[in-house]
Protein backbone atom coordinates (compact mmCIF):
# COMPACT_ATOMS: atom_id res chain seq x y z
CA UNK A 1 0.00 0.00 0.00
CA UNK A 2 1.15 3.72 -0.51
CA UNK A 3 0.31 6.92 0.98
CA UNK A 4 1.08 10.18 0.75
CA UNK A 5 2.55 11.85 4.05
CA UNK A 6 3.17 15.74 4.03
CA UNK A 7 6.44 17.21 4.87
CA UNK A 8 4.89 18.55 8.56
CA UNK A 9 4.34 15.09 9.79
CA UNK A 10 7.84 14.37 8.75
CA UNK A 11 9.30 17.10 10.50
CA UNK A 12 8.90 15.75 14.26
CA UNK A 13 10.94 12.19 12.64
CA UNK A 14 13.70 13.96 11.15
CA UNK A 15 14.49 17.95 10.47
CA UNK A 16 16.39 18.21 7.27
CA UNK A 17 15.73 20.62 4.96
CA UNK A 18 15.79 18.31 2.14
CA UNK A 19 12.90 16.92 2.53
CA UNK A 20 10.28 17.89 -0.05
CA UNK A 21 7.01 19.65 0.65
CA UNK A 22 5.02 16.22 -0.67
CA UNK A 23 7.21 13.00 0.17
CA UNK A 24 5.84 9.69 -1.40
CA UNK A 25 5.71 6.89 1.30
CA UNK A 26 5.34 3.13 0.89
CA UNK A 27 3.26 0.93 3.64
CA UNK A 28 3.44 -2.46 4.12
CA UNK A 29 3.06 -4.84 7.04
CA UNK A 30 1.82 -8.35 7.94
CA UNK A 31 -0.33 -9.96 10.89
CA UNK A 32 0.52 -13.91 12.04
CA UNK A 33 -1.41 -15.89 14.10
CA UNK A 34 0.92 -18.36 15.68
CA UNK A 35 -0.20 -21.92 17.07
CA UNK A 36 2.55 -23.97 19.37
CA UNK A 37 1.62 -27.51 20.02
CA UNK A 38 3.90 -29.41 22.84
CA UNK A 39 3.53 -33.42 22.31
CA UNK A 40 4.15 -33.40 26.72
CA UNK A 41 3.26 -31.87 29.57
CA UNK A 42 5.39 -29.15 31.03
CA UNK A 43 7.80 -30.35 34.04
CA UNK A 44 7.13 -27.13 36.03
CA UNK A 45 3.66 -27.76 37.86
CA UNK A 46 2.89 -24.65 37.40
CA UNK A 47 2.35 -24.68 33.49
CA UNK A 48 -0.74 -27.29 32.53
CA UNK A 49 -1.34 -25.54 28.84
CA UNK A 50 0.27 -27.79 25.83
CA UNK A 51 -1.04 -25.44 23.09
CA UNK A 52 -0.13 -21.88 23.05
CA UNK A 53 -1.76 -18.94 20.94
CA UNK A 54 -0.14 -15.74 20.03
CA UNK A 55 -0.86 -12.89 17.54
CA UNK A 56 2.21 -10.33 16.20
CA UNK A 57 2.03 -7.33 14.19
CA UNK A 58 5.09 -5.86 12.07
CA UNK A 59 4.75 -3.03 9.77
CA UNK A 60 7.82 -1.00 7.23
CA UNK A 61 7.04 2.62 6.37
CA UNK A 62 9.77 3.79 4.21
CA UNK A 63 9.89 7.00 2.77
CA UNK A 64 13.05 8.82 0.53
CA UNK A 65 13.59 12.09 -1.09
CA UNK A 66 16.78 14.27 -2.63
CA UNK A 67 16.61 11.90 -5.78
CA UNK A 68 17.07 8.82 -3.50
CA UNK A 69 19.98 10.00 -1.67
CA UNK A 70 18.35 9.83 2.01
CA UNK A 71 15.29 7.93 3.12
CA UNK A 72 13.98 7.30 6.51
CA UNK A 73 12.58 3.72 7.36
CA UNK A 74 10.14 2.62 10.37
CA UNK A 75 9.88 -1.24 11.28
CA UNK A 76 7.22 -1.37 14.66
CA UNK A 77 6.70 -4.73 16.27
CA UNK A 78 3.75 -6.18 18.75
CA UNK A 79 3.14 -9.54 20.08
CA UNK A 80 0.22 -10.65 22.29
CA UNK A 81 1.21 -14.10 23.67
CA UNK A 82 -1.42 -15.78 25.52
CA UNK A 83 0.85 -17.80 27.86
CA UNK A 84 3.45 -15.88 28.43
CA UNK A 85 3.75 -12.17 29.93
CA UNK A 86 7.18 -11.54 28.84
CA UNK A 87 6.54 -12.37 25.85
CA UNK A 88 4.24 -9.80 25.19
CA UNK A 89 5.99 -7.12 24.07
CA UNK A 90 6.78 -4.29 21.30
CA UNK A 91 9.76 -3.30 20.16
CA UNK A 92 11.42 -0.67 17.20
CA UNK A 93 12.94 -2.67 14.89
CA UNK A 94 14.14 -0.17 12.90
CA UNK A 95 14.04 3.38 13.00
CA UNK A 96 16.57 4.81 10.93
CA UNK A 97 17.69 7.73 8.44
CA UNK A 98 20.35 6.24 5.97
CA UNK A 99 22.15 9.27 4.13
CA UNK A 100 23.80 7.86 0.76
CA UNK A 101 26.89 10.26 -0.83
CA UNK A 102 29.90 9.53 -3.27
CA UNK A 103 32.44 8.95 -0.49
CA UNK A 104 30.47 7.17 2.10
CA UNK A 105 26.93 6.07 3.74
CA UNK A 106 25.66 7.49 6.84
CA UNK A 107 22.56 6.08 9.19
CA UNK A 108 21.66 7.16 12.20
CA UNK A 109 18.79 5.94 14.87
CA UNK A 110 17.75 2.38 15.49
CA UNK A 111 18.69 0.14 13.81
CA UNK A 112 19.80 -3.90 12.37
CA UNK A 113 22.82 -5.10 11.53
CA UNK A 114 23.72 -8.83 10.55
CA UNK A 115 27.01 -9.97 10.43
CA UNK A 116 27.84 -14.12 9.52
CA UNK A 117 27.77 -16.69 7.39
CA UNK A 118 27.20 -20.13 8.47
CA UNK A 119 24.01 -21.39 8.82
CA UNK A 120 23.52 -23.49 12.52
CA UNK A 121 25.44 -20.98 15.03
CA UNK A 122 25.72 -17.16 14.53
CA UNK A 123 28.98 -16.31 16.36
CA UNK A 124 30.35 -12.88 14.88
CA UNK A 125 26.86 -11.60 14.68
CA UNK A 126 27.09 -8.91 17.91
CA UNK A 127 25.74 -5.94 17.12
CA UNK A 128 22.18 -6.19 17.62
CA UNK A 129 20.56 -8.03 20.86
CA UNK A 130 18.77 -11.09 20.77
CA UNK A 131 14.81 -11.41 21.61
CA UNK A 132 14.92 -14.46 23.17
CA UNK A 133 11.11 -14.51 23.69
CA UNK A 134 10.97 -14.72 20.07
CA UNK A 135 12.21 -18.20 18.67
CA UNK A 136 14.96 -20.18 20.66
CA UNK A 137 17.61 -20.22 17.82
CA UNK A 138 18.49 -16.38 18.19
CA UNK A 139 17.26 -15.62 14.61
CA UNK A 140 14.92 -12.63 15.95
CA UNK A 141 16.94 -9.44 17.30
CA UNK A 142 15.99 -6.58 19.12
CA UNK A 143 16.60 -2.83 17.24
CA UNK A 144 19.84 -0.93 18.30
CA UNK A 145 20.42 2.45 18.76
CA UNK A 146 23.63 3.17 17.13
CA UNK A 147 25.17 5.72 14.44
CA UNK A 148 27.01 3.57 11.55
CA UNK A 149 29.85 5.31 8.87
CA UNK A 150 29.87 2.82 5.38
CA UNK A 151 33.04 3.34 3.65
CA UNK A 152 33.16 1.66 0.16
CA UNK A 153 36.25 1.63 -1.48
CA UNK A 154 38.58 -0.54 -3.96
CA UNK A 155 40.28 -2.27 -1.23
CA UNK A 156 36.85 -2.81 0.26
CA UNK A 157 34.35 -2.08 2.76
CA UNK A 158 34.44 -0.60 6.31
CA UNK A 159 32.16 -0.18 8.45
CA UNK A 160 32.22 1.80 11.59
CA UNK A 161 29.69 1.49 14.51
CA UNK A 162 29.06 3.77 17.66
CA UNK A 163 26.15 1.82 19.66
CA UNK A 164 25.16 4.32 22.72
CA UNK A 165 22.74 1.97 24.47
CA UNK A 166 22.55 -1.32 25.06
CA UNK A 167 19.56 -3.72 24.99
CA UNK A 168 18.91 -6.42 27.51
CA UNK A 169 18.15 -9.63 25.98
CA UNK A 170 14.50 -10.58 26.94
CA UNK A 171 13.52 -14.13 28.58
CA UNK A 172 10.90 -16.49 28.49
CA UNK A 173 9.08 -16.01 31.81
CA UNK A 174 8.11 -18.38 34.73
CA UNK A 175 4.86 -19.20 32.95
CA UNK A 176 5.86 -20.46 29.65
CA UNK A 177 6.98 -23.30 28.21
CA UNK A 178 11.08 -23.55 27.01
CA UNK A 179 11.90 -21.47 29.99
CA UNK A 180 13.63 -22.18 33.38
CA UNK A 181 10.06 -21.41 35.42
CA UNK A 182 11.40 -18.59 37.25
CA UNK A 183 11.28 -14.96 36.41
CA UNK A 184 14.71 -12.74 35.93
CA UNK A 185 15.69 -10.68 38.51
CA UNK A 186 16.79 -7.23 37.27
CA UNK A 187 20.24 -7.41 35.07
CA UNK A 188 23.62 -6.24 36.94
CA UNK A 189 25.99 -4.24 35.07
CA UNK A 190 30.19 -4.67 35.10
CA UNK A 191 30.32 -0.90 33.53
CA UNK A 192 29.30 1.94 35.61
CA UNK A 193 27.45 3.57 33.00
CA UNK A 194 25.40 -0.14 32.92
CA UNK A 195 22.92 0.20 29.84
CA UNK A 196 24.18 3.70 29.11
CA UNK A 197 27.39 2.47 28.37
CA UNK A 198 28.94 3.51 24.48
CA UNK A 199 30.00 0.52 22.92
CA UNK A 200 31.95 0.50 19.61
CA UNK A 201 32.60 -1.70 16.67
CA UNK A 202 34.25 -2.09 13.12
CA UNK A 203 34.00 -4.76 10.37
CA UNK A 204 36.33 -4.73 6.64
CA UNK A 205 34.95 -6.53 4.29
CA UNK A 206 36.14 -7.78 0.82
CA UNK A 207 36.55 -10.52 -1.74
CA UNK A 208 38.90 -11.91 -3.97
CA UNK A 209 36.48 -13.67 -6.97
CA UNK A 210 35.10 -16.19 -4.93
CA UNK A 211 36.41 -16.13 -1.69
CA UNK A 212 34.55 -13.61 0.29
CA UNK A 213 36.35 -12.41 3.96
CA UNK A 214 35.59 -10.16 6.85
CA UNK A 215 36.99 -9.03 9.91
CA UNK A 216 35.39 -7.34 12.82
CA UNK A 217 36.74 -5.93 16.01
CA UNK A 218 33.95 -4.89 19.36
CA UNK A 219 34.17 -3.70 22.30
CA UNK A 220 31.55 -2.99 25.12
CA UNK A 221 28.82 -4.55 26.97
CA UNK A 222 27.97 -8.23 26.06
CA UNK A 223 25.23 -9.24 24.56
CA UNK A 224 25.15 -12.45 26.36
CA UNK A 225 24.10 -12.35 29.92
CA UNK A 226 26.15 -14.46 32.75
CA UNK A 227 23.45 -15.70 34.55
CA UNK A 228 23.69 -16.93 38.04
CA UNK A 229 21.21 -16.98 41.24
CA UNK A 230 20.17 -13.92 43.17
CA UNK A 231 20.50 -15.42 46.62
CA UNK A 232 17.90 -13.03 47.86
CA UNK A 233 15.29 -14.45 45.29
CA UNK A 234 16.61 -17.28 44.33
CA UNK A 235 15.99 -16.46 40.84
CA UNK A 236 18.54 -16.52 37.71
CA UNK A 237 20.59 -13.24 38.09
CA UNK A 238 21.87 -11.95 34.20
CA UNK A 239 24.74 -10.37 34.52
CA UNK A 240 26.48 -8.06 31.42
CA UNK A 241 30.15 -8.01 31.39
CA UNK A 242 32.32 -5.48 29.17
CA UNK A 243 34.03 -7.83 26.48
CA UNK A 244 36.56 -7.50 23.91
CA UNK A 245 35.70 -9.21 20.68
CA UNK A 246 37.68 -10.11 17.40
CA UNK A 247 35.93 -12.22 14.34
CA UNK A 248 36.42 -13.51 10.96
CA UNK A 249 34.58 -14.55 8.42
CA UNK A 250 35.39 -16.42 5.29
CA UNK A 251 33.65 -17.81 2.53
CA UNK A 252 35.03 -19.73 -0.49
CA UNK A 253 31.71 -20.11 -3.23
CA UNK A 254 32.96 -22.29 -6.36
CA UNK A 255 29.66 -23.96 -8.51
CA UNK A 256 27.14 -25.68 -6.04
CA UNK A 257 29.81 -25.95 -2.74
CA UNK A 258 30.01 -22.49 -0.21
CA UNK A 259 32.42 -23.67 1.82
CA UNK A 260 31.86 -21.11 5.34
CA UNK A 261 33.44 -20.28 8.22
CA UNK A 262 33.26 -18.26 11.75
CA UNK A 263 35.31 -17.64 13.97
CA UNK A 264 35.72 -15.06 17.44
CA UNK A 265 37.83 -14.94 20.06
CA UNK A 266 36.50 -13.16 23.26
CA UNK A 267 38.05 -11.61 26.50
CA UNK A 268 36.30 -10.22 29.53
CA UNK A 269 33.82 -13.16 30.10
CA UNK A 270 33.56 -14.39 33.60
CA UNK A 271 32.35 -18.08 34.16
CA UNK A 272 29.18 -18.77 35.17
CA UNK A 273 29.26 -17.86 39.11
CA UNK A 274 27.57 -14.96 40.05
CA UNK A 275 25.95 -15.04 43.89
CA UNK A 276 24.13 -12.47 46.19
CA UNK A 277 24.46 -13.65 49.31
CA UNK A 278 21.09 -13.91 51.28
CA UNK A 279 21.59 -10.90 53.58
CA UNK A 280 18.07 -10.20 53.78
CA UNK A 281 15.93 -7.42 52.37
CA UNK A 282 17.60 -5.27 55.08
CA UNK A 283 21.20 -6.32 55.01
CA UNK A 284 21.27 -6.07 50.95
CA UNK A 285 20.34 -2.35 51.16
CA UNK A 286 22.94 -1.56 53.43
CA UNK A 287 25.92 -3.58 51.79
CA UNK A 288 24.13 -3.32 48.69
CA UNK A 289 25.22 -6.12 45.77
CA UNK A 290 27.77 -8.23 47.12
CA UNK A 291 29.01 -10.21 43.87
CA UNK A 292 30.79 -13.26 43.38
CA UNK A 293 32.68 -13.38 39.94
CA UNK A 294 34.38 -16.41 38.20
CA UNK A 295 37.89 -15.69 37.14
CA UNK A 296 37.56 -13.65 33.77
CA UNK A 297 38.75 -15.38 30.90
CA UNK A 298 39.40 -15.36 26.67
CA UNK A 299 38.64 -18.26 24.86
CA UNK A 300 37.76 -18.74 21.14
CA UNK A 301 34.82 -20.35 19.19
CA UNK A 302 34.07 -21.60 15.59
CA UNK A 303 31.49 -22.91 13.06
CA UNK A 304 32.94 -24.38 10.02
CA UNK A 305 31.41 -25.92 7.31
CA UNK A 306 29.75 -26.43 4.11
CA UNK A 307 26.58 -26.17 1.90
CA UNK A 308 26.44 -27.84 -1.20
CA UNK A 309 23.46 -27.34 -3.61
CA UNK A 310 22.28 -29.34 -6.64
CA UNK A 311 20.30 -27.28 -9.06
CA UNK A 312 17.41 -29.24 -10.70
CA UNK A 313 17.72 -32.66 -8.70
CA UNK A 314 16.27 -34.94 -11.86
CA UNK A 315 15.67 -32.78 -14.33
CA UNK A 316 12.83 -30.71 -12.17
CA UNK A 317 12.63 -27.50 -10.96
CA UNK A 318 13.48 -28.62 -7.36
CA UNK A 319 16.81 -27.53 -5.67
CA UNK A 320 18.27 -30.24 -2.68
CA UNK A 321 20.80 -28.62 -0.83
CA UNK A 322 23.01 -30.71 1.92
CA UNK A 323 25.02 -28.49 4.92
CA UNK A 324 27.53 -29.78 6.98
CA UNK A 325 28.97 -28.06 9.67
CA UNK A 326 30.67 -28.36 13.19
CA UNK A 327 30.99 -26.51 16.00
CA UNK A 328 33.46 -25.85 18.82
CA UNK A 329 33.76 -24.12 21.85
CA UNK A 330 37.30 -24.09 23.96
CA UNK A 331 35.64 -23.43 27.30
CA UNK A 332 34.27 -26.59 26.38
CA UNK A 333 31.73 -27.66 29.96
CA UNK A 334 32.41 -24.05 31.33
CA UNK A 335 30.42 -22.80 28.23
CA UNK A 336 27.59 -20.48 28.94
CA UNK A 337 24.32 -22.01 28.09
CA UNK A 338 23.04 -22.43 24.77
CA UNK A 339 26.55 -22.63 23.51
CA UNK A 340 27.83 -25.44 21.30
CA UNK A 341 30.96 -26.70 23.01
CA UNK A 342 31.76 -29.79 20.43
CA UNK A 343 28.47 -30.25 18.22
CA UNK A 344 27.80 -31.24 14.53
CA UNK A 345 25.00 -29.94 12.16
CA UNK A 346 23.26 -32.35 9.40
CA UNK A 347 20.75 -30.82 7.61
CA UNK A 348 19.05 -30.84 3.73
CA UNK A 349 17.41 -28.04 1.92
CA UNK A 350 14.59 -28.34 -0.46
CA UNK A 351 13.38 -25.59 -2.61
CA UNK A 352 10.44 -26.38 -4.92
CA UNK A 353 10.77 -23.06 -7.22
CA UNK A 354 7.46 -23.32 -7.41
CA UNK A 355 4.70 -20.58 -7.82
CA UNK A 356 3.85 -21.29 -3.90
CA UNK A 357 7.89 -20.37 -3.12
CA UNK A 358 7.74 -23.35 -0.99
CA UNK A 359 10.54 -24.72 1.09
CA UNK A 360 11.80 -26.64 3.76
CA UNK A 361 14.87 -27.67 6.18
CA UNK A 362 15.22 -30.85 7.80
CA UNK A 363 18.34 -30.83 10.30
CA UNK A 364 19.75 -32.32 13.45
CA UNK A 365 22.64 -31.22 15.72
CA UNK A 366 24.55 -33.75 17.71
CA UNK A 367 26.81 -33.19 20.07
CA UNK A 368 29.62 -36.37 20.23
CA UNK A 369 30.18 -35.29 23.94
CA UNK A 370 27.05 -35.82 25.38
CA UNK A 371 26.06 -38.39 23.04
CA UNK A 372 22.33 -36.32 22.64
CA UNK A 373 20.62 -34.80 19.52
CA UNK A 374 18.02 -32.39 18.68
CA UNK A 375 16.01 -32.39 15.66
CA UNK A 376 14.46 -29.06 14.13
CA UNK A 377 12.00 -29.08 10.74
CA UNK A 378 11.08 -25.68 8.90
CA UNK A 379 9.15 -25.15 6.23
CA UNK A 380 7.13 -22.38 4.42
CA UNK A 381 4.54 -22.07 1.57
CA UNK A 382 2.22 -19.57 0.18
CA UNK A 383 -1.66 -20.51 0.44
CA UNK A 384 -2.43 -17.99 -1.86
CA UNK A 385 -2.24 -14.35 -2.50
CA UNK A 386 -1.36 -12.38 0.44
CA UNK A 387 -1.52 -15.48 2.73
CA UNK A 388 1.15 -17.68 3.35
CA UNK A 389 2.13 -20.87 6.12
CA UNK A 390 5.36 -21.44 7.90
CA UNK A 391 5.41 -25.22 10.16
CA UNK A 392 8.80 -25.39 12.54
CA UNK A 393 8.75 -28.78 14.60
CA UNK A 394 11.48 -29.19 17.14
CA UNK A 395 12.56 -32.76 18.88
CA UNK A 396 15.06 -32.73 22.50
CA UNK A 397 16.64 -35.74 22.88
CA UNK A 398 19.59 -35.03 25.75
CA UNK A 399 21.73 -36.54 27.70
CA UNK A 400 21.27 -36.04 31.42
CA UNK A 401 24.34 -34.30 32.12
CA UNK A 402 23.67 -32.03 28.63
CA UNK A 403 22.59 -27.83 29.39
CA UNK A 404 19.77 -28.92 27.42
CA UNK A 405 17.97 -31.90 29.70
CA UNK A 406 15.52 -29.69 31.00
CA UNK A 407 13.79 -29.01 27.72
CA UNK A 408 13.55 -33.10 27.46
CA UNK A 409 9.94 -32.74 27.44
CA UNK A 410 9.90 -29.09 24.97
CA UNK A 411 9.12 -30.69 22.07
CA UNK A 412 6.87 -28.76 19.87
CA UNK A 413 5.41 -28.40 16.63
CA UNK A 414 4.53 -24.84 15.75
CA UNK A 415 1.93 -23.16 12.72
CA UNK A 416 2.32 -19.75 12.00
CA UNK A 417 -0.18 -18.21 9.13
CA UNK A 418 0.97 -14.44 7.94
CA UNK A 419 -1.05 -12.63 6.21
CA UNK A 420 0.73 -9.59 4.36
CA UNK A 421 -1.60 -6.52 4.47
Amino acid sequence: MRYIMKKSLLAGMVSLAAIPAIAEVAVDGQIDYESTVFFNDSLNPNIDQNINNSISFDAEVYTEWADGSQSLTFKPFYRFDEMDKERTHGDIRELIWHQVADEYELKAGIGKVYWGVTESNHLVDIINQTDGVESIDGEDKLGQPMVQLLLEREWGNLDLFVLPYHRERTFAGSDARLSVGLDYADALYESDDEESSVDVATRFYSYIEEFEYAVSVFHGNSREAVVGVDGNTQKPLPYYPVISQLGLELQYLNEGWAWKFEGIHREGVPENSIVIPAFGAVGAALLGPNLVLGDEESYFATTAGFEYTIVGIFESRVDLGWVVEHMYDSRQEKASFGAFEHDVLLATRWAANDDADSTLLVGAVVDYEYEDYSLSLEGTTRLMDGLSLEVEARVFAPDEDAPLYGFRDEDFIKFRLSYYL
